[in-house]
């Protein structure tokens, strides 16, 4: 999967790259608008492929209390992205045969789908409550830059910072928490060897790694959008 999308970014990187420089005859215009400002999901749009809200940092609007409500269904529940968050990462749990002691029949697919669909509305529930509480976003905020390389390290960054009701970036306790939070539950369900402040932990770290990686995705998504439809 990491393989995967590291060939997205290198496409993107391609995509993104500036164009030949123009002959001095060539008459002057206007450059076009970056994609990433010409997107404008709406507040509570999920990203199909991610299962996560994101917005634009150009003319930020914080989510209001029905907005909070309406993203936490659709990121946990209504969507396909909900739906794809939970289906792949399960396929590949009961590929590789994790945990091992659930074996490969049919009924360990199940228990793999049930075990990613609990961690992921725990960790969905927790961030909502928690951004709720301290007046932080749960959404992807998406940089105003127009250099992909700039916009790169914005999306690496944002996995551990948000913004707050003011605009104002912060640490995204409320999202870096849930991450530990639902990694940790995940145990209690796990067999016996599996341990909250060992596993828990470590896997906590891993959601970290992942989510900088996923907000490539969610920050290219405009220029992804455009090749499929090419």
């Amino acid at each position: 999967m990491q393989l995967g999308l590291r060939a997205v970014l290198l496409l993107f990187a391609f995509v993104a790259a500036p164009s030949a420089i123009r002959g001095q005859d060539e008459p002057q215009r206007k450059p076009d608008p970056v994609p990433s400002q010409q997107y404008q999901p709406k507040p509570t749009g999920v990203n199909p492929l991610t299962g996560l809200g994101m917005v634009s940092s150009v003319d930020y609007r914080p989510l209001t209390g029905d907005e909070r409500w309406k993203l936490y269904y659709k990121q946990n529940f209504t969507s396909l992205g909900a739906a794809v968050a939970v289906v792949i990462p399960a396929g590949m749990d009961h590929l590789y045969k994790q945990p091992p002691e659930w074996g490969s029949h049919n009924d360990a697919l199940g228990k793999r789908l049930a075990s990613r669909f609990g961690t992921a509305v725990i960790q969905g529930t927790t961030q909502a409550a928690a951004c709720a509480a301290l007046g932080q976003d749960p959404r992807y905020i998406r940089s105003s830059s127009s250099g992909w390389l700039r916009r790169a390290g914005h999306a690496a960054l944002f996995s551990v910072l948000t913004y707050n009701n003011e605009g104002k970036r912060r640490f995204a306790l409320g999202t870096v928490g849930s991450y530990y939070a639902s990694s940790m539950a995940t145990t209690l369900w796990f067999p016996g060897r599996y341990t909250a402040l060992g596993d828990g932990v470590r896997d906590g770290n891993r959601q970290i790694a992942l989510s900088a990686l996923v907000n490539e995705v969610q920050e290219f998504w405009p220029e992804i959008r455009r090749i499929f439809r090419r």
